[in-house]
């Protein structure tokens, strides 16, 4: 998807790649000072991945039943160093089993931002591939991601530097109006590590009644 997946990138060497001599002679050497976040570590617990505050605020209703949490393999043939995935609602049934969550959030994380974002260019394709409908939505006014409708639920994906975040909603959590919006109000929550976004109000987001 031409423009969709961007790469941050520093500025190029002057050409030629010649330094002034004045720098060269006078001995001494001018360091600009650099800032780097923190690398980004896995959440340890799921509501530091997506807080059921965040969950009341970005679909505007409080879903029903327990919460899982998984740490999964890393996975170098993709270039993947580590996954953790939080599924919310899960209902027990009467014989023991549990039907699938009505939520489920993931974290992806990746050698380079090339192998997080080729990730989320290989998933979007096949899911086309496969006749399901995509829709590109911005996520937090900073990020590109990706809505993914099936015929079994919807997912957003969503690349931010070098790891993936993945949002799966069952169907009639919510409207298929509203879908979108909530959709892109949690996975900017989950960006946000876990914490409820100013821009998702549970009042924009009707829910099903029936």
């Amino acid at each position: 998807m031409a423009g969709l997946f961007l790469v941050g990138c520093g500025a190029d060497a002057e050409p030629g790649g010649s330094s002034d001599p004045g720098d060269s002679a006078s001995g001494t050497t001018s360091q600009t000072a650099q800032t780097s976040a923190a690398p980004f570590v896995l959440p340890e617990t799921c509501s530091a991945l997506l807080s059921i505050e965040a969950i009341d605020a970005g679909l505007g209703v409080r879903i029903p039943g327990n919460t899982q949490y998984l740490v999964g393999v890393a996975e170098p043939d993709i270039g993947r160093t580590g996954r953790v995935t939080c599924s919310y609602g899960i209902v027990p049934n009467a014989d023991g089993t549990s039907a699938p969550p009505l939520l489920q959030a993931s974290v992806f994380t990746y050698d380079t931002v090339e192998s997080a974002q080729d990730r989320i260019a290989t998933v979007v394709g096949q899911s086309r591939d496969a006749g399901d409908r995509t829709q590109e939505v911005p996520v937090g006014g900073s990020y590109a991601g990706v809505v993914i409708v099936s015929v079994t639920d919807a997912t957003l994906v969503v690349a931010v530097d070098d790891r993936n975040y993945s949002i799966t909603l069952a169907p009639g959590v919510v409207t298929d109006e509203a879908l979108t919006q909530a959709l892109a109000a949690l996975a900017e929550s989950a960006i946000n590590a876990g914490q409820p976004e100013p821009s998702a109000t549970a009042t924009a987001i009707p829910t099903r009644t029936s």
